[in-house]
């Protein structure tokens, strides 16, 4: 009887102890699960911001693609300008002198209007957030527009700040280089001889030309690329020529 007593405490002991150390095994592991499900969530939020960002990149470089397209090569204003319906249209010709804007110049246009406007998308979004300057570079290539931005996000989730991927790219598909090269073979062809349209010029391409008349010794030229997409809708590039008055 006494070796059984024995026995029966040694195993209320040993289940005593079995049931301590599941507890404490249970205890320990509910924090570490808590903050895995945390470090999800955070993660979550995350991938939502930079998606965000990225999706803002893409729909600004297509907004200032598209401005400065049905502008004439600018977006912001340039000393020369026609005025129709209360917006401009710049000129690629003007009295003898081509004042097309030049590749470098559409890049800079590009680059200004995304720094400045990106931010003013993503900050749609109701997260805290610290950030810091947008830097963009373009490149115009003869089939597509390559656009690198860097745009350094910190957000903020209660105590703890975490600090975003910063490099960002989006490509256009709109043949920019290869419009703007047949478009500066215009208005040198006017340069050369400004009373007269080449005609078989302008039939090399594969873009379709609209040319109206507007006002005295004034040709607006409406270029419409059917292989260059904005929004899922034709590019445009719509500049004018100056001629001035002709002499007799």
């Amino acid at each position: 009887m006494e070796k059984r007593g024995q026995l029966s405490i040694f195993l209320i002991l040993a289940l005593i102890i079995i049931i301590v150390f599941s507890l404490l095994y249970f205890m320990k592991s509910m924090p570490k699960s808590q903050q895995q499900k945390t470090e999800v969530v955070k993660s979550s939020i995350s991938d939502a911001i930079t998606s965000n960002i990225q999706n803002c990149l893409t729909n600004t470089a297509n907004q200032a693609i598209l401005i400065l397209g049905l502008q004439g090569g600018y977006i912001e204003k340039q000393n020369k300008f026609l005025t129709i319906n209360n917006s401009f249209l710049s000129f690629g010709y003007y009295k003898n002198s081509i004042i097309l804007n030049s590749l470098e110049g559409i890049k800079s246009e590009i680059n200004n209007y995304i720094e400045k406007n990106l931010p003013l998308c993503v900050k749609e979004n109701n997260l805290i957030f610290e950030e810091g300057s947008v830097i963009s570079k373009t490149t115009i290539n003869q089939d597509n527009i390559k656009i690198e931005v860097n745009y350094p996000i910190r957000i903020k989730q209660g105590d703890r700040v975490e600090a975003l991927k910063e490099d960002y790219n989006t490509e256009l598909k709109t043949r920019l280089g290869y419009i703007y090269d047949f478009i500066l073979s215009v208005v040198t062809k006017h340069l050369k001889d400004p009373r007269n349209i080449d005609i078989v010029n302008l039939l090399k391409s594969d873009l379709s030309i609209d040319i109206v008349g507007y006002k005295e010794n004034t040709l607006i030229y409406v270029i419409t690329d059917k292989k260059s997409k904005i929004n899922n809708k034709n590019f445009n590039f719509v500049f004018a020529n100056y001629f001035g008055t002709w002499k007799k």
